[in-house]
């Protein structure tokens, strides 16, 4: 495993998958390039944009999930930021 720890890792897109994938590798001290072919914003398609003053909010703004790994992980990169909302829809 030691030659892995050496290896240089680029990612294509910086949405949520590319980011996360960049975190875990860089918190186990393996180097990480995200190239991102958007010049001004980060993210995908989680993002809200805005024409002419209106706010357009373009794909999602929620995350569900029931694994207790995928939230402790969220949790741990987003500890002020993550909002925790009651789910009233089935």
């Amino acid at each position: 495993m030691p030659d892995l720890l050496k290896t240089n890792v680029a990612i294509i897109g910086a949405g949520p998958a590319g980011l996360t994938a960049a975190y875990l590798l860089s918190k186990n001290e393996i180097s990480v390039t995200v190239l991102e072919a958007d010049p001004v914003y980060v993210g995908g398609i989680s993002r809200t944009a805005t024409y002419k003053g209106f706010h357009f909010d373009i794909g999602g703004h929620r995350f569900f999930s029931k694994s207790k790994e995928v939230n402790d992980l969220w949790n741990e990169i987003l500890p002020q930021d993550m909002l925790d909302r009651p789910r009233s829809s089935r």
